[in-house]
């Protein structure tokens, strides 16, 4: 139990911190609905940034949904919709969905000396600034189970989200601490700067969700691509390529009408 702890307050301090950069990426939202007409509401709670993400079936096979993003000088608002299904058979054990949306970020970051210099050698103190719409598309694919014995309910699901990324500015700054100290003000020893310049992402994504009744336990494991001929990508990020989430998921489940046999 403490172990799992430990890892859940681990995962939520690299996804809120680890990342904030010029690109900052979203957990992604796999819904996989059965027949149950349902709002799933995800929570992700991290050290400089709160994630909300809503979804709603309102009718069989498709889903729409909203997903905000906020921290010091971040917002990010996302909106999706799409096609789900499932098996029939097995309590719908195999469920697929196909999403597709876009988004707008806003994002403005400042970091002196963090310790995100354990993953990023050399000057740490940067300054990064972005505004950018995003359009993607998501396919997932998750199996699903329970264990009856403890009325636990967990899943197993991947998806990869693809990107196209249309920066409307995207700054970088690092900031020459030993000129700052003795001017009084940032001094920038290097920088890249864009206008009106765009790549693609491509990120892979394991998740794992654990729960009792609706309340569920969300891991996830993501892997983030960028491709650009436009843009130096080694830019985009200073985290680790491979990144860990965690959150919480609460399930509110319509109850069915039922049908009276005259």
């Amino acid at each position: 139990m403490i172990r799992t702890v430990v890892i859940i307050i681990s995962a939520l301090i690299l996804s809120g911190c680890a990342v904030r950069s010029v690109y900052v990426p979203t957990s992604q939202n796999i819904m996989l609905f059965d027949d149950n007409k349902q709002i799933q509401a995800n929570a992700y709670i991290g050290a400089n940034t709160a994630q909300l993400q809503v979804a709603h079936n309102p009718v069989n096979h498709l889903v729409v949904g909203v997903s905000t993003n906020y921290g010091a000088g971040l917002s990010i608002y996302e909106g999706y919709v799409g096609w789900y299904n499932y098996t029939k058979q097995n309590n719908a054990r195999w469920r697929f969905e196909l999403l597709g949306g876009g988004g707008y970020t806003s994002n403005y970051s400042h970091v002196d000396n963090a310790w995100i210099s354990l993953f990023k050698k050399g000057n740490t103190s940067y300054e990064t600034n972005s505004l950018y719409n995003k359009a993607f598309i998501q396919p997932a694919i998750g199996f699903f189970s329970r264990i009856e014995m403890y009325k636990i309910n967990y899943s197993f699901s991947l998806s990869c989200k693809t990107s196209y990324v249309d920066f409307k500015k995207y700054i970088y700054r690092e900031i020459d601490t030993d000129s700052t100290l003795l001017m009084g003000h940032d001094v920038y020893q290097f920088r890249r700067e864009y206008y009106n310049k765009d790549l693609f992402l491509f990120e892979p994504c394991i998740t794992n969700k654990v729960g009792i009744k609706n309340v569920s336990v969300v891991l996830q494991a993501e892997v983030m691509m960028p491709y650009s001929k436009a843009i130096d990508i080694r830019y985009t990020k200073f985290s680790p390529v491979f990144l860990f989430g965690a959150g919480i998921q609460y399930n509110f489940v319509f109850k069915k009408k039922k049908i009276v046999k005259e």
